[in-house]
């Protein structure tokens, strides 16, 4: 799954321009090298370096090259010139919650909501947090705020739903996913979520639930595969190898999909040669020692009549694992 947290990265370009010779070609037809947008930040903070928001700029700008430390340390900067700016915390919380420091991204964020409490983002954002951490009661605190500030609010209802499924309590869940949709007839997440739960149970209607997701994103593979999977969970073959291939259009190195497809060619099709085939491409792009893989494209040929094809990946299977039981059975099958 996808985290779910927004990541406020929005890169500022402030010039741009080049040729093939990678030269930028000034007016009066002199050449001067590629000026890139840091080149362009640095200077404006060379004349002015206590304007706080460049270096919250410059801040955003490492953040969406992924240089975190640095981004870090410019909106620290930031911070020590303006400490009353709730977007500066807003991107602190960020950075603090992809180094796994929950605790101060939460300090950061009841900084930004001692600045303006009525400011949806920041509550919203609170209330995320807390649902990350699994602490309903004040995950439901803040949403609850947010939805009093905007009733209408979809990520509100989404993240509450988060909240209901993570308590266990499905009827809540989907109530609250429903809702979300209501607001925002594009919220990829909350139909997918329903999807997800509506599988659980093995309802038919998960599988409108993640066609309307992929309607929003054709190209995702996390719903691609859940409707491969439900697929394949209740016996609908055929359908779950075209949502598998769906997949490997977008990505031919997805070795869940080509691990899927083998398992369904193998037990529930019975077409062994075209398990084979699929467990091949699965051991090609899966991890290193895939010994599951191995042990299943045994299986395949054993039922092919390939013995020594067999033998040699049950071998294999339990070289990777010793301990895998079905893998020595099956060894032992063929040795005998």
């Amino acid at each position: 799954m996808k985290k779910i947290f927004w990541l406020t990265a929005i890169v500022s370009v402030f010039v741009v321009g080049c040729q093939e010779s990678n030269t930028a070609k000034l007016d009066d037809g002199q050449t001067q090298s590629e000026v890139t947008p840091f080149d362009s930040i640095n200077a404006l903070i060379k004349q002015d370096p206590n304007n706080p928001d460049l270096y919250f700029q410059r801040a955003k700008m490492h953040y969406e090259a992924r240089d975190l430390a640095t981004s870090m340390n410019d909106v620290g900067r930031a911070l020590k010139l303006d400490s009353g700016k709730t977007d500066y915390y807003l991107l602190l919380a960020d950075l603090k919650l992809i180094a796994k420091e929950s605790r101060d991204s939460r300090d950061a964020l009841l900084n930004a909501y001692a600045i303006n409490p009525t400011d949806i983002d920041v509550v919203l954002r609170l209330g995320e947090l807390y649902m990350i951490v699994q602490d309903a009661d004040e995950s439901f605190r803040y949403l609850n705020e947010a939805l009093l500030l905007d009733k209408f609010n979809s990520t509100a209802y989404r993240l509450k739903g988060f909240n209901y499924k993570y308590l266990g309590d499905t009827t809540k869940a989907v109530s609250s996913f429903q809702t979300a949709i209501e607001q925002d007839p594009n919220d990829y997440d909350s139909y997918l979520q329903l999807g997800l739960l509506y599988s659980t149970i093995g309802h038919e209607i998960a599988e409108d639930y993640y066609n309307n997701a992929l309607k929003v994103r054709p190209q995702s593979v996390e719903a691609h595969y859940a409707k491969g999977l439900f697929y394949q969970t209740i016996g609908r073959s055929r359908d779950a190898l075209n949502t598998y291939d769906d997949i490997l259009e977008i990505t031919g190195e997805y070795f869940d999909a080509w691990y899927n497809k083998g398992y369904v060619y193998l037990v529930q099709l019975q077409e062994y040669d075209s398990a084979a085939q699929q467990f091949s491409k699965a051991i090609q792009f899966g991890p290193q020692g895939y010994a599951e893989a191995y042990y299943n494209r045994g299986l395949s040929y054993e039922q092919m009549g390939e013995l020594k094809k067999a033998e040699a990946d049950y071998r294999e299977a339990l070289r990777i694992n010793p301990q895998f039981d079905l893998a020595a059975q099956g060894l032992g099958r063929i040795v005998d």
